[in-house]
């Protein structure tokens, strides 16, 4: 997941938002702690919701603590004790950063493939220890990345086709060690989430991803954006794919019951997802103009 899930921090309540802290500095900690500092940098957003969506499905209870930041010694932050499946988490960003410095290797960006010629031998030291922590998500990861690469080489797929490994992999990432019905849903809820971080990341790179000839499965109804009106008609597109992907997720949210955390997951599944597209989309909608850096109130 890439930054685009986030919460709404001017809709959450302070005892909300310090709940999401907590799993975020949780998270943090648990990488520092099973690989290294330098790991804590890989941490985003994205990867604090799967972390929650699975804390806010588990049986057991989720408490917390304050302590010290072991980053930063003079704040006090909220860690959960829930540190086996942190640790799982942690595993699985190592894992995906892995593969996706791999996939950047191959890419025609000179300064990309530097940055990640660069990282990878000290990732792929982390990357052994997860892939042994983890091995099903390894495995599961692994194929998707494949699988993709070979999705990427017909220029002409479809954007069902192209989303589909990154969908797949991010359902099973959140359905892991569940069961039955419970499982069913975060398996289709995660679909639908690594569905729409997939197409939201497909258009904002466009623009460059034209530029570059990289693979974009938007491309292929849209090969240029050379004017303000293929632009807009772009933004038309992308806001339509986006907005069936992520009211089918809402539907699927509606019918999980979760333990805890209910409200901050709704607050990133919806008003969150809204203002990370609407971000996205505007720059396309009104050729430019920067992102919003404003709110309304009604």
């Amino acid at each position: 997941m890439l930054g685009y899930v986030k919460p709404d921090r001017a809709e959450l309540r302070i005892k909300e938002y310090e709940l999401y802290r907590g799993i975020y500095c949780s998270l943090c900690n648990a990488l520092g702690s099973n690989y290294s500092p330098a790991a804590r940098l890989l941490l985003s957003y994205d990867f604090t919701l799967a972390a929650m969506i699975r804390l806010a499905s588990a049986q057991s209870s989720c408490d917390f603590e304050i302590k010290h930041c072991p980053f930063n010694p003079a704040k006090k932050c909220s860690f959960c004790k829930r540190e086996s499946e942190l640790d799982y988490c942690a595993h699985i960003i190592i894992i995906i950063t892995y593969y996706k410095l791999i996939d950047n290797v191959k890419d025609r960006g000179f300064f990309k493939k530097l940055a990640a010629l660069l990282l990878l031998p000290v990732i792929s030291l982390m990357h052994k220890k997860a892939a042994k922590k983890a091995p099903d998500a390894e495995r599961i990861i692994a194929e998707s990345m494949k699988n993709q690469a070979d999705i990427e080489k017909n220029e002409n797929c479809s954007l069902d086709e192209a989303a589909h490994n990154s969908a797949f992999a991010t359902g099973k990432i959140l359905s892991a060690g569940f069961e039955g019905e419970n499982a069913e849903k975060l398996d289709s809820l995660g679909y639908l989430l690594g569905r729409f971080v997939y197409l939201i990341d497909a258009a904002d790179d466009l623009e460059d991803d034209i530029k570059k000839k990289n693979f974009n499965p938007f491309m292929r109804e849209f090969p240029s954006l050379d004017s303000d009106e293929s632009k807009k008609a772009f933004a038309a597109r992308a806001e339509k794919a986006l907005n069936l992907t992520q009211g089918r997720l809402l539907e699927i949210k509606d019918t999980i019951e979760f333990r805890r955390f209910g409200t901050i997951i709704d607050n990133i599944l919806s008003g969150g997802l809204d203002k990370s597209a609407d971000a996205v989309i505007r720059k396309y909608r009104n050729p430019g103009a920067e992102r919003e850096k404003t709110f309304t109130v009604k």
